[in-house]
């Protein structure tokens, strides 16, 4: 069970459509801990909603917990995505159109279409300073996106070769490009403090 500050009296508890049990707020979680958000599978630390039985592990941040139900993203713009508690088809994975990531928890996904998304990579940042390129980097939602003559894309952090569909940040001045994912590690930090 995560350390958190005794509030007093308890703060009242909240329902989410994703969980059988009631949430708490939390305000403070200790920084040493190493909890996940059951909802983006993201670390947490700060404000979070916990469940209130003490055998279950279900938490949120707070961002997660007021995620709209329905999204139009700009990656699948002719349907709605819906937010789903857990993988669709009852399933134990979904794969990411995004990154081809695997996910366990929330998932926007388009019943039509097959099309899954993370909910940390349908906030994703159109443009991103990344530690290992002088310019800011673009977001695309595939390689052809660039330019429809790639026939192929390397990505410049990894070395691993890019299929079309996969999200990607490129600079044009540099020809430089990377993985959506191999820059999600400098991003996520400011995906989760605005909302």
């Amino acid at each position: 069970m995560p350390k958190h500050h005794t509030y007093f009296p308890l703060r009242p508890c909240v329902k989410h459509y994703s969980h059988n049990h009631p949430l708490r707020p939390i305000d403070q979680i200790q920084e040493d801990e190493e909890l996940v958000c059951s909802g983006c599978g993201l670390r947490v630390i700060g404000s979070i909603l916990m469940c209130t039985k003490s055998d279950c592990d279900f938490l949120l941040h707070k961002s997660c917990f007021k995620l709209n139900p329905l999204l139009l993203h700009q990656s699948h713009p002719n349907h709605f995505l819906q937010l789903l508690p857990t993988p669709p088809h009852n399933a134990n994975f979904f794969i990411c159109d995004a990154c081809n990531d695997y996910g366990t928890g929330f998932d926007y996904h388009c019943s039509l279409c097959k099309f899954n998304l993370h909910v940390g990579c349908s906030r994703l940042p159109k443009t991103v300073n990344h530690m290992d390129h002088q310019h800011l980097l673009t977001l695309y939602y595939s390689f052809s996106c660039i330019d429809h003559n790639i026939t192929s894309f390397v990505c410049d952090a990894c070395g691993q070769h890019i299929e079309n569909k996969l999200w990607v940040y490129y600079c044009d001045k540099c020809d430089y490009g990377i993985h959506s994912r191999c820059t999600i590690p400098q991003c996520t930090d400011h995906i989760y403090d605005s909302v």
